[in-house]
């Protein structure tokens, strides 16, 4: 998605903005990410505390994502910044975030420090239940790549982020790891998020498929998940990317074989 630069905003927004951070607010751009248009920090006053603003047009195609992230902040576990306040102005609706003094992504290498700290926020995550305004399942995502009758295998009560990309993880300088960018939470099996983060450990790590396994298993939820759920679910994951590039999207390459790597390991018989 385009970003939107401040200046070229519409001036109700720009004023709506003023409103809340001021007139001589400094702000920097953010370029990573692509479910917004406008990503912003912003230093409300010399020596405030930084927050985060991301903002779509009212009438754009994803703006139920934006909606959906708003409505969900209010019940998500510590590891997610909070949603400071929400206003729709000049045909836009903007959601400020507390600000985070952490990096823009966070390392899925094999020997990367941070992976004990991203498990635990995963175990954590594992352990809370869905809120009744999550209403997405794992289903709807990628129902279309599975067969009709493992549809039970992915049925669960449990809060998922599922999109645990690095760029999704921003880690302190003290090791604390939260998790970002909530548009896309569902309700599943306790062990979703962390079969997601395997094929990213791959895809984002370089991991080989069997680290990537010992990783995931530090999660209780995941080590006790059934097999075939675990295959059914990485499976149709592997094949939505390949839907993907065969509908025209390009520089999937790694991310095709890593997805499918993943799938593989688990559809093959355990060792």
């Amino acid at each position: 998605m385009a970003r939107v630069p401040y200046e070229d905003l519409p001036e109700p927004v720009r004023a709506a903005l003023a409103a809340r951070v001021g007139n001589d607010h400094p702000g920097i751009p953010v370029d990573q990410g692509d479910s917004a248009a406008l990503a912003n920090w912003f230093w409300p006053k010399p020596g405030s505390s930084m927050v985060f603003v991301k903002g779509l047009p009212l009438d754009h195609e994803r703006i139920g994502e934006l909606r959906a992230e708003a409505a969900v902040n209010p019940f998500l576990p510590d590891c997610a910044p909070r949603l400071l306040w929400q206003e729709e102005a000049g045909g836009w609706l903007l959601l400020c975030f507390e600000g985070l003094q952490a990096s823009l992504w966070t390392g899925f290498g094999k020997d990367s420090a941070h992976l004990g700290a991203v498990a635990a926020v995963l175990e954590e995550l594992s352990r809370t239940p869905a809120p009744e305004v999550v209403t997405r399942t794992p289903w709807d995502r990628w129902g279309r790549y599975c067969d009709p009758a493992d549809e039970p295998l992915l049925v669960g009560d449990r809060l998922a982020h599922s999109d645990p990309a690095s760029t999704n993880f921003m880690t302190e300088s003290s090791g604390r790891v939260h998790l970002i960018d909530w548009a896309w939470a569902m309700r599943g099996p306790a062990w979703l998020d962390t079969a997601l983060w395997g094929f990213r450990l791959v895809m984002d790590g370089r991991q080989s498929v069997e680290q990537a396994a010992g990783w995931a298993a530090k999660v209780p939820a995941f080590a006790a998940a059934p097999r075939r759920a675990v295959a059914v679910l990485t499976e149709a994951e592997a094949r939505s990317w390949e839907d993907w590039q065969a509908s025209g999207t390009t520089e999937l390459e790694r991310t095709v074989a890593a997805a499918r790597a993943w799938a593989a390991f688990w559809a093959a018989p355990p060792v």
